[in-house]
């Protein structure tokens, strides 16, 4: 019984921590409009969710966001390169 008690109790966790995920992380996967008005930048995403930031801290973040942004897709074209190696090799 404690096993199954057990079980029960770590999914829960588990999802607990999911339904924390889901409330405090927003992923914006393609937007469809950036526009600029008062000082602030919008970003409209997913039809009708916007987010909106203040361009004072976007530009103080802006050189950290750029190398971090440069490095990922850096590594992202070193994955697709060695993709398209192996559908070399492949034929």
């Amino acid at each position: 019984m404690s096993k199954i008690t057990d079980l029960l109790e770590q999914k829960i966790k588990e999802l607990k921590g999911q339904l924390h995920d889901e409330r405090t992380l927003t992923y914006i996967g393609q937007t469809q409009c950036v526009y600029f008005l008062d000082g602030e930048m919008h970003i409209q995403y997913d039809d009708d969710k916007r987010l909106v930031m203040d361009t004072e801290q976007l530009y103080k973040d802006l050189p950290y966001i750029i190398e971090q942004t440069c490095k990922e897709q850096k590594k992202m074209q070193e994955a697709y390169l060695e993709e398209i190696k192996q559908s070399i090799e492949a034929l």
